[in-house]
């Protein structure tokens, strides 16, 4: 009867100091501690609240800073402008002037870089020269 009491102690005991288990190094995430950077909080102060070495949280947040550094440095890509199709008509039918017809000219809003001059339906009065207008080649 003693040896079971005994033994029954024993389990009970390390049953309730495993349940009351000292806790490991209870470490905080990346995030945590770039969260708690960014609040301004030090090194330091991070690494005793997290309980792990200074040295290990400064990595984190160096590396952090590396990773910005890196992303400020690379050159924003260029918007890609769309130039117009050929075809497509760069002004609306007016009586401008005269100007022969299949006339090129340079246009940085066209694909091809060039416009031509086409005729529009109608005439414009008082001489009766028809309107026209200028589209992408």
């Amino acid at each position: 009867m003693t040896l079971t009491r005994a033994v029954l102690s024993a389990f009970l005991l390390c049953a309730v100091l495993g349940g009351f288990a000292l806790p490991a190094n209870a470490a905080c995430s990346d995030k945590k501690i770039l969260s708690m950077s960014d609040e301004g909080k030090s090194v330091k102060a991070i690494a005793k609240a997290c309980n792990m070495p200074a040295a290990k949280v400064r990595a984190v947040v160096e590396s952090d800073d590396a990773g910005e550094d890196a992303t400020a440095s690379a050159p924003a890509p260029a918007p890609t402008v769309k130039k117009l199709p050929s075809g497509a008509g760069l002004a609306s039918c007016d009586c401008q002037g005269t100007v022969p017809y299949g006339d090129k000219a340079p246009e940085l809003r066209c694909q091809s870089g060039v416009s031509i001059a086409t005729p529009c339906a109608g005439y414009c009065p008082p001489r009766g020269v028809a309107p026209w207008r200028r589209v992408c080649s």
